[in-house]
C-alpha cells in the first residue's frame, strides 16, 4: 500500500485569502445554511453505517447539534440532509457564474488545477502504478466534478479517457468551454446515482463529494454493483483538531464542520465502510489544514482586537515558520482534517 503524508500549505493560503479577509460574510452564509439544516427532521441512523444513533447530543456548534456513532465512530449532524436541504445548498444554478468566466479567470483556473488538483491526480497515478496497474489503460469518471478541475488535472498527466458529471449546469457548461472538447455532463441530484451504476470506467473518483451526498451508502452500493468499476478514489474530510478549534469560537468561519458539511469521517468509520462494501485500501494520503485553521482563527482575533501592525507581522512570521512541519506531525498520526484514499474492489 502506498502511504503518503503532508502537503505544503502555501497554495492553500493564497487561494483561501477570502476566509481571512471576508470572515464575517462567510459566517453569515454559514448561519443561513445552519438555520435551514436545523429545521430538518432529526437524524435517526448513522450516515456511514446506518446504525441507530444514540439519543444523546455529543456537542452543539454554532446552533447545530452533532452525534458520534457508537458503532463506527462517524460524526453525524443530528438532522437529516433532506431533498429540500440538498437542493438548496448544492443544486441551485447560478447562470452568471458561467457567463462571467473571463479569459483572465482562465489563468486562475489553470493555477488552481496545477496547485490543488494536479498533486491529487499524481497521487492516484502513482498509487495505481505501485499496484502494478498501467494508469493509461484505464478509463476515468469523476463524479461530482464541479468545474472540472480534477478532470483537467488527469488530462495534464496524459490520461485521455477521462469524463465527469456534476449537478450544477453552470459549472459543467463553464468547464466544457475550457476543454478542447466537452468532458462533463450534468446529472440530476435525485437520480439515485444512476451514472455510478452505468459508467464503464474502471476508475471512479469522488473528490470532496462523498460527504455532500444525501445518500453516500447508495452511491457506494451502486459502485459495488457495477462490474466495470475496479477502483474508487475518494477525498473526504475527517473529524480532526479543526473541529475542536471551531468549538472555541463561533465568530470565526467554521470551514471543517458547518451547515454544508454536516458529517465527518474517522479512520474507524472509513475502515467500517471499506469492510461493509468489500473495498481494500491500496493508497492513502493524509494531510490537513488544521494548523491553517488555527492560524486563521488567531489572525482574525488579532485583527478584531486591533493589535498593532508590528504584532501582526511578528505573529505571521513566527507561525508560518512552523506551520507545515507542525501539520506534518498531525498528518503522520492520521489526525489531519482530510484523507485521500484509493480503494480497490476485492471482487474486481
Amino acid at each position: 500500500m502506498l502511504n503518503q503524508y503532508g502537503k505544503n500549505a502555501s497554495a492553500l493560503l493564497l487561494q483561501k485569502k477570502s476566509f481571512f479577509e471576508e470572515n464575517k460574510m462567510h459566517v453569515e452564509k454559514q448561519r443561513k445554511i445552519a438555520q435551514l439544516y436545523t429545521a430538518q427532521p432529526e437524524r435517526k441512523t448513522c450516515k456511514n453505517c446506518d446504525s441507530l444513533l444514540d439519543v444523546q447530543i455529543d456537542f452543539t456548534k454554532d446552533s447545530i447539534p452533532y452525534k458520534a456513532c457508537r458503532t463506527c465512530s462517524h460524526l453525524n449532524g443530528a438532522h437529516e440532509d433532506t431533498t429540500e436541504f440538498c437542493q438548496t445548498v448544492y443544486a441551485v444554478d447560478d447562470e452568471d457564474y458561467a457567463q462571467n468566466y473571463t479569459p483572465a479567470d482562465r489563468n486562475e483556473y489553470e493555477y488552481r488545477t496545477a496547485s490543488i488538483y494536479l498533486p491529487k491526480a499524481e497521487f492516484l497515478f502513482t498509487a495505481l502504478k505501485s499496484s502494478g496497474v498501467d494508469p493509461h489503460k484505464n478509463a476515468y469518471f469523476d463524479y461530482g466534478a464541479g468545474s472540472g478541475y480534477f478532470v483537467s488535472a488527469l488530462l495534464k498527466l496524459g490520461l485521455n479517457n477521462v469524463s465527469g458529471s456534476d449537478v450544477s449546469k453552470s459549472q459543467v457548461d463553464m468547464a466544457n468551454r475550457l476543454f478542447p472538447s466537452p468532458r462533463l455532463t450534468c446529472h440530476d441530484i435525485n437520480d439515485n446515482h444512476e451514472s455510478l451504476a452505468t459508467t464503464k470506467s474502471q476508475v471512479v473518483s469522488m473528490i470532496g463529494v462523498l460527504e455532500h451526498l444525501q445518500s453516500p451508502r447508495k452511491a457506494l452500493q451502486r459502485l459495488n454493483e457495477n462490474p466495470h468499476v475496479e477502483y474508487i478514489f475518494i477525498s473526504v474530510p475527517t473529524f480532526s483538531l479543526s473541529v475542536y478549534l471551531e468549538m472555541l469560537d463561533v465568530n470565526v468561519f467554521h470551514r471543517q464542520l458547518h451547515g454544508g458539511h454536516t458529517h465527518l469521517y474517522t479512520e474507524d468509520s472509513l475502515s467500517y465502510m471499506c469492510s461493509e462494501f468489500n473495498f481494500e485500501v491500496i493508497g492513502q494520503w493524509w494531510f490537513g489544514t488544521d494548523l491553517v485553521d488555527l492560524y486563521r482563527q488567531l489572525h482574525i482575533n488579532l485583527e478584531t482586537n486591533n493589535v498593532s501592525s508590528y504584532i501582526k507581522k511578528d505573529f505571521n512570521k513566527r507561525f508560518l515558520t512552523f506551520l507545515d512541519s507542525a501539520q506534518l506531525e498531525l498528518d503522520k498520526q492520521k489526525e489531519s482534517s482530510e484523507v485521500h484514499m484509493l480503494l480497490r474492489k476485492k471482487n474486481a
